[in-house]
């Protein structure tokens, strides 16, 4: 197996949405967004945000992003608990064109990218975020640990049709 780290600090692949880091880094979630705490370094914590994902973007009626949001997850959470100790928050950002699904850790290593082995039962879990998402990258939060986003197109839902969903788990 041969790993290597990419080679952007904060984007592998495409560009981030120009509102995407200023809403990540603080609270400022407009239109809409919902976040899940607390998540554990168990298996559980990644079914919990897999759900937690379903569930909101049901609610959002993003219900046709949901089988590829969920598999992105649980890759960026299953990362995070095996490489960074824990993901400390998932956050899920809709705004115009863009679906956004951010895992926060305590870790500031960027993600390494590797080129699995044919056999490899692991090492294909980054290249099937980029598979799944238009766009996708890190950010480095000095120190407060890395951001691992993934962006999606998205229809646009206007805001009434989120009723009262700024979720906090």
């Amino acid at each position: 197996m041969t790993a290597h780290q990419a080679r952007r600090r904060s984007v592998v692949r495409g560009e981030a949405p120009w509102w995407l880091l200023p809403a990540m880094e603080g609270d400022a979630w407009e239109p809409v967004g919902a976040e899940l705490g607390g998540l554990g370094r168990t298996g559980a914590s990644i079914k919990i945000a897999r759900d937690f994902t379903v569930a909101t973007l049901n609610n959002w009626g993003l219900s046709e992003l949901a089988y590829d949001t969920r598999l992105v997850v649980s890759e960026l959470v299953t990362n995070a608990v095996r490489h960074a100790g824990e993901p400390t928050r998932l956050r899920l950002l809709h705004r115009a064109s863009h679906l956004v699904c951010a895992v926060f850790d305590s870790q500031d290593r960027p993600p390494v990218v590797t080129e699995a082995d044919y056999f490899a039962e692991t090492g294909r879990g980054l290249h099937l975020v980029e598979s799944l998402s238009c766009s996708w990258g890190w950010r480095i939060m000095e120190g407060h640990g890395k951001l691992v986003w993934a962006a999606f197109a998205a229809p646009y839902v206007t805001p009434a049709a989120y009723g009262r969903n700024r979720a906090s788990a």
